[in-house]
């Protein structure tokens, strides 16, 4: 079995997967044989990846992180431009009520802009870590349950 170094995870589980399903069944039973060290290979070749997704996992918390400091930088320049305007409308305005209401309703506007986008921005980030969470863990499962099923084959000493 030959392997890039640049598998991903999924692909790996893949063949792992059609390398099961392809295997031997053992007559009158659920059981398959599969080459015990292809196998091994393979639960190698995920501890050696897993790294990887997680590295990734960590490009994808600092671009999350970078996207909420952009929406806050530009929430605050949001906020920055209203106070402006407020403190032009109420230079250049002849009614003071009129250019403090519409100040606010800027203001009020800019802070739910602001509140939105970072809502916005977690929920984009938490969506993209549960996936990944997701993932990973289907990916665990699938290790462990095929370490189980290894175990159980009747020729298989684990010492």
């Amino acid at each position: 079995m030959e392997m890039s170094e640049n598998i991903g995870l999924a692909t790996l589980l893949k063949d792992m997967e059609e390398a099961i399903s392809n295997a031997s069944r053992v007559p009158l039973s659920n059981k398959v044989m599969v080459d015990r060290d292809e196998m091994l290979e393979f639960v190698d070749k995920v501890y050696e990846v897993l790294p990887e997704e997680i590295k990734q996992a960590r490009k994808v918390l600092e671009n999350s992180d970078r996207l909420i400091e952009s929406v806050e930088d530009q929430g605050k320049r949001i906020l920055a431009e209203a106070q402006e305007k407020a403190q032009l409308m109420i230079r250049e305005t002849e009614i003071y009520r009129s250019a403090t209401a519409q100040a606010e309703a800027i203001l009020s506007e800019a802070e739910a802009m602001n509140m939105q986008m970072r809502t916005e921005a977690v929920q984009y980030c938490d969506d993209l870590f549960a996936q990944l969470q997701n993932n990973l863990d289907k990916a665990l499962a699938d290790i462990l349950k095929n370490r189980e099923d290894l175990g159980k084959f009747k020729y298989y000493n684990k010492e």
